[in-house]
């Protein structure tokens, strides 16, 4: 593995320079760095988040957003601090994803290297969010998991949820995962401290300012469905179907939709994520009898037991993009890893499919997100694909927790499909 670090770290940074000079990758016409440093410089001068600055994030995004901003808070100075430190994420992500390939008997090499490939298939959004952080802590906290460490690995995971909330989807998959393998007390202890380090951030940012925290949460409550969402595309089809008029309103520093089915629309979407989570927490847990045959078949069972976890874990991470009501472009990061591992585990349908997502977003954002603000046609249909991709993403991923695929894996045999499970 220690042979495979330094290519994948120079892939890696070839890219980032690629976003930083090389058109396409350098197009950054749309992004949020001002949005970060508007908020950093009040910080940074002894300001609070919730109290003393409006702030739509969990706690811990705070720093997140605002460490870069101790090199200066100048245009062209924050941004290449927020590059060099989102270049920093983006290599613990490197590193985490061969990590994991390697404890769940992958090609850490291969890993690596096709997460390297991250700013080369999202452009400049990759260096200009935050959003590699959280990805940082929850692949960090699955590989605490996998190596018999789950009260540390979930409160990582926690950290994880306090700074983007999208690793939330992943804690009943992790507890499931756990009492289906007879660690009931683990699973409680490891619930217990994930709670705890939400507990007490969410606390703080509480004490910080009351009214402040609670108009975080509204923030997002009364947000229209984003216009680049799944939600926003139905309501869109609604609309092209004479059911309804789909009205474009420019709101919470995004473009939404509004519609009289809007709210049902979206709890529908908020249900299939549930239905989806619950799914997933019984792929982990699999039958007792599978269980059973497991004990049988030593280090080689340990490996396949982490490679379902990941998967159902950033499964569930790509439900919570696809499912919710607002589908930013940077969320398709949350996915990259799996795609690394997939293609790690040669699972090459599933690589592909999040690479197809990525690649489409790239397309779409940000040299078309006008067009798809002024609903042009082309620029709709590209985003139903992006979407459909993310759906393809589920799909195989929860096919490959079924149980005979298990039992296959298990076997040594290959699926009777086209793509490889071993």
């Amino acid at each position: 593995m220690r042979r495979a670090v330094l290519p994948a770290l120079a892939l890696l940074v070839a890219g980032w320079a690629l976003t930083l000079w090389v058109a396409p990758w350098a197009d950054e016409r749309v992004n949020d760095l001002f949005v970060y440093r508007s908020f950093a410089e009040p910080v940074l001068d002894g300001g609070l988040p919730y109290r003393d600055i409006a702030f739509e994030y969990p706690p811990l995004a705070a720093p997140a957003i605002a460490l870069p901003g101790l090199a200066g808070t100048g245009g062209e100075t924050f941004r290449w601090a927020f590059a060099l430190w989102t270049l920093g994420a983006a290599m613990a992500v490197v590193l985490l994803c061969g990590a994991l390939a390697r404890v769940t008997g992958g090609a850490a090499r291969r890993a690596m290297l096709a997460a390297a490939l991250m700013p080369i298939l999202l452009g400049a959004l990759a260096r200009t969010h935050f959003d590699l952080v959280p990805v940082a802590l929850l692949l960090a906290g699955l590989l605490l998991l996998i190596r018999g460490r789950p009260r540390t690995g979930l409160a990582v995971v926690g950290l994880g949820v306090m700074t983007k909330a999208f690793p939330l989807a992943v804690v009943p998959v992790v507890l499931a995962w756990l009492v289906a393998r007879g660690r009931r007390r683990e699973a409680w202890q490891a619930g217990l401290a994930c709670a705890a380090v939400i507990a007490v951030t969410a606390g703080a940012a509480v004490a910080a300012s009351p009214k402040g925290a609670v108009d975080a949460v509204r923030y997002h409550l009364d947000r229209p469905a984003q216009i680049e969402s799944s939600p926003a595309l139905v309501l869109l089809g609604l609309d092209a179907a004479g059911a309804g008029e789909a009205r474009s309103v420019a709101s919470h520093r995004s473009d939404g939709m509004l519609h009289p089915a809007a709210d049902a629309v979206t709890s529908l979407f908020v249900t299939a994520l549930v239905a989806l989570v619950t799914l997933l927490c019984v792929g982990v847990a699999g039958r007792e009898r599978l269980r059973n045959r497991r004990l049988h078949h030593g280090a080689r069972s340990v490996e396949r037991r982490g490679r379902e976890l990941v998967i159902a874990s950033l499964a569930a991470c790509t439900g919570f993009a696809l499912f919710g009501k607002v589908l930013s472009p940077q969320f398709v990061m949350w996915v990259l890893p799996l795609g690394a591992l997939a293609l790690a585990w040669r699972l090459h349908a599933l690589a592909g499919a999040v690479a197809l997502a990525a690649a489409l977003t790239q397309i779409e954002f940000p040299a078309h997100y006008f067009d798809v603000v002024a609903r042009e046609p082309l620029a709709i249909a590209l985003l139903v694909l992006r979407n459909l991709a993310l759906l393809v993403v589920l799909v195989l991923s929860v096919r490959a927790l079924q149980p005979h695929r298990q039992e296959q894996l298990l076997d040594g045999r290959r699926p009777a499909v086209a793509v490889r499970l071993d």
